[in-house]
């Protein structure tokens, strides 16, 4: 039996061992389920040339990474993507056979939401900040988006942001910008996004 002054540190440093490895498989299983995805964003963002920490931002707005969500628009999973979009996508595509029930195909979903984004990012490529207009436009249509245009000032993406009369596109705009950049703070060295880092090569719809 070992001296008492030698048995307690020893019994703390058990404890401390057994806290730690219990900690370590708490994370494991109670870890952001939106990690999940990471391979997925970052396969999309390669083809798309969309800032991965965009479409991470936006999945995380509209669907906090389930990928079976069912809005009451029809949108579906991580993008909330509707089947009209996802047709669209596969005309343009030429993919066969699509269903709307492919869009609870987590890289399918991806896919499609990011497809759509980034032709509404090119639509407003000659304003002062595409990405802004895009989600407004991604949020509540190009039609709704055209109108908040400031006539006097077409390309200023803060006059386009305070003529929103959505309140709640405006606050949807302003909370994904917000958590793009949190993303591209928080993830700059992970494995897979350090190469998007604004310390890297720029992404080309990054503003």
């Amino acid at each position: 039996m070992l001296p008492y002054r030698y048995s307690l540190p020893l019994l703390a440093f058990l404890l401390a061992l057994l806290a730690g490895g219990l900690g370590y498989f708490y994370w494991q299983d109670h870890r952001p389920k939106e990690t999940v995805y990471d391979p997925m964003i970052i396969q999309v963002a390669h083809e798309s040339g969309v800032d991965p920490f965009l479409i991470r931002a936006l999945i995380w707005r509209e669907s906090r990474f389930n990928p079976s969500i069912y809005g009451l628009a029809q949108e579906h999973g991580l993008m909330q993507v509707t089947p009209a979009v996802g047709e669209e996508w596969a005309k343009a595509n030429k993919i066969p056979d699509f269903k709307p029930d492919d869009l609870f195909d987590p890289l399918t979903n991806i896919r499609v939401g990011t497809w759509y984004l980034s032709h509404a990012i090119k639509r407003w490529s000659q304003t002062d900040d595409p990405v802004t207009f895009a989600l407004a436009e991604y949020n509540a249509g190009r039609t709704n988006a055209l109108k908040w245009v400031d006539p006097a000032d077409p390309q200023n993406h803060f006059a386009f942001l305070q003529r929103i009369t959505y309140p709640t596109t405006r606050k949807y705009v302003e909370v994904i910008l917000e958590k793009r950049d949190y993303y591209r703070d928080v993830l700059a060295h992970d494995r897979l996004y350090r190469e998007f880092s604004p310390n890297a090569t720029a992404m080309t719809q990054s503003p």
